[in-house]
């Protein structure tokens, strides 16, 4: 599945021995909490795509989680949802959230994914403007869907080009 980014020194799939620091990245930029569970489960999830971002000493500056499902109005269908990504706030700034979105693309294209979905808070205008500019467009607002603080989430969608035969 990440043959095709093994030459990218930068990407590499998540393990278990990554999920501290999945764990911590997502506190300090205040994604919706996942237990240690709930990482371990979804790497051992064949249908998961969990890609970090490393440095030259190996360690992870950011992380995007997501998975394939069945979608559209046919069955034979294959879209994708991102869970989380995110970028170590001392990391910010430096096109890594770039890198990692169009890794999880690159994937999803390979497997014939036809569309990628993600919930994003409705405040959050620093992430609808980064997946604006990389295609997504809002397709529908979710009220109350985020707790603590209580907010809407704006579903965004990205269509993927259908695959050349």
């Amino acid at each position: 599945m990440y043959s095709d980014l093994t030459s990218n020194p930068r990407i590499r799939p998540v393990e278990a021995a990554h999920i501290g620091d999945l764990i911590r990245i997502a506190e300090e930029t205040n994604l919706s909490p996942w237990t240690a569970q709930n990482y371990l489960d979804e790497i051992k999830n064949p249908s998961a795509i969990m890609l970090r971002l490393v440095g030259e000493d190996n360690t992870t500056m950011g992380f995007v989680v997501g998975r394939t499902v069945i979608g559209g109005d046919i069955e034979t269908q294959l879209d994708a949802e991102i869970y989380n990504i995110a970028i170590d706030i001392t990391q910010q700034g430096n096109g890594y959230g770039q890198i990692l979105l169009t890794g999880f693309v690159k994937i999803c294209s390979a497997q014939q994914v036809q569309k990628i979905w993600l919930e994003v808070r409705e405040s959050n205008r620093k992430a609808i403007s980064f997946y604006e500019k990389n295609g997504f467009t809002t397709v529908q607002t979710r009220n109350n869907f985020y707790s603590d603080p209580r907010e809407a989430a704006l579903l965004m969608r990205l269509v993927l080009a259908p695959a050349q035969e």
